[in-house]
């Protein structure tokens, strides 16, 4: 995106009604860009220090869903499967069957919302930067 159209992005949500701020930081919580109205950096450091540390904590949380083998349901018995996994003449001996407990997806944070009675927050997630958006309690 061309530095023009980010900065109109900017300036088109700190003017929409109910929106206190806007920062653009790094994934580890700089910011590069703010809107808020005073001079001092303060508040945009502290917004993106605390965006950058409830995405990590949420990432971590969701990070991936795990299906685990249930093992209580074979059967105590030899059955007729088995007998042929044993057999000298099977083909199949060498071959392993593929895990079960393997990972079935990855989950990636998109969009947080935080509400406070302060305010709201909400948190744009991407690899390399977030889009933190600070408005009234709606």
């Amino acid at each position: 995106m061309a530095k023009e159209s980010i900065e109109a992005v900017i300036e088109q949500l700190t003017y929409t009604k109910g929106v206190l701020g806007v920062v653009v930081c790094t994934a580890d919580g700089v910011p590069i860009r703010d809107s808020f109205q005073s001079l001092d950096r303060s508040v945009a450091v502290a917004y993106a220090e605390m965006a950058a540390e409830c995405c990590r904590g949420a990432s971590a949380l969701f990070a991936s869903t795990i299906v685990k083998r249930n093992t209580s349901l074979k059967p105590s018995f030899p059955t007729k499967e088995d007998s042929i996994v044993e057999s000298p003449n099977n083909t199949n001996l060498g071959k392993q069957q593929p895990p079960t407990d393997a990972p079935i997806r990855e989950s990636s944070l998109e969009l947080l919302r935080i509400r406070t009675r302060m305010n709201d927050v909400i948190i744009q997630c991407h690899e390399e930067f977030l889009l933190v958006i600070v408005q009234e309690p709606m």
